[in-house]
Parts: structure tokens; C-alpha cells; sequence
């Protein structure tokens, strides 16, 4: 189990890094005056990969500890 929390607590770190860049270029856009899809799909993005990254950084754990022989 510990490969599987080691691999969320992972994939979370990764989204919190996305997170912050696509905010980032979300308020470069707003700066420059762009309003349309861009932003709000960036932002739905970063929101989404909130969640799917330690999803996916859980399951990648659970899985390799099955192939090691991990409980």
C-alpha cells in the first residue's frame, strides 16, 4: 500500500506544479486582454488534473506493487 500512496502523493505534487504554471499563463492572457476558449480551458484543465493525477499516480502505485510482490 505504500507504493500506491507514495504514487498519489506523487502524481498530486505533479498537478500542484500544473496547477500554478496554467495559472500562470492564465493571468498572462488576461493581461494581454485574450477572453475566449483559451483561459477557460486551460482552467478547466488545471482543475481536472487536480484530480486525475493522483488518481492515476495511485493506481500506477498499486500496480507496481503488485508486480514487486507488495501487499
Amino acid at each position: 500500500m505504500a507504493y500506491a500512496l507514495i504514487g498519489g502523493l506523487v502524481g498530486l505534487a505533479f498537478a500542484a506544479v500544473e496547477y500554478w504554471m496554467f495559472g500562470a499563463l492564465i493571468s498572462r492572457a488576461s493581461v494581454r486582454g485574450d477572453e475566449g476558449r483559451g483561459p477557460r480551458i486551460l482552467d478547466l484543465a488545471r482543475k481536472t488534473q487536480l484530480i486525475l493525477f493522483p488518481v492515476a499516480g495511485f493506481v500506477v502505485g498499486w500496480m507496481l506493487a503488485g508486480s514487486f510482490g507488495g501487499q
